[in-house]
């Protein structure tokens, strides 16, 4: 197979060329926003108006992708607890261990879950500092709460 062409095993499926995923025969686009956006949301204060926008979006693609709100909870919650602890060395650990959390949920579950993992690690791997942990809570607050806004169950 070369490059443009989709290799399949198992029902694991890899990205094809373009940015776009096969499922069950069919081309959806990734959905969410691009790893360098999700990084500038995390990293920069002034990109707030663009974050706001582009949550509202994917939290619709969510919830139009079959992600459940059971689903999105299981992570969101975990991040809310470190987030009433505070910031620190050991929550910096702790916020890592989301990323292989949102990754099962995405083996099980499919569809926008994979879309959700990796925008999650993506704004999880841009963490530096206090302020970009304060940042990616809200991030991810907003997804959530623009998941429940589209109707997302």
């Amino acid at each position: 197979m070369n490059g443009n062409q989709q290799q399949q095993r198992g029902g694991h499926v890899r990205p094809q060329q373009g940015g776009q995923h096969r499922r069950q025969g069919n081309y959806s686009p990734v959905i969410g926003p691009k790893k360098e956006d999700v990084r500038q949301f995390i990293q920069d204060d002034a990109a707030a108006a663009d974050m706001i926008k582009a949550c509202e979006i994917f939290g619709g693609e969510l919830k139009n992708n079959g992600v459940t709100t059971t689903q999105l909870r299981n992570a969101y919650g975990s991040m809310k607890k470190l987030e009433m602890v505070g910031w620190s060395e050991q929550t910096k650990t702790k916020v890592l261990l989301i990323k292989p959390r949102l990754a099962y949920a995405a083996g099980r579950h499919k569809k926008g879950m994979v879309d959700l993992s990796r925008v999650m690690a993506d704004a999880i791997d841009a963490i530096r500092d206090e302020q970009d942990f304060q940042r990616f809570c809200n991030f991810f607050e907003a997804i959530v709460a623009y998941f429940k806004a589209a109707g997302g169950k």
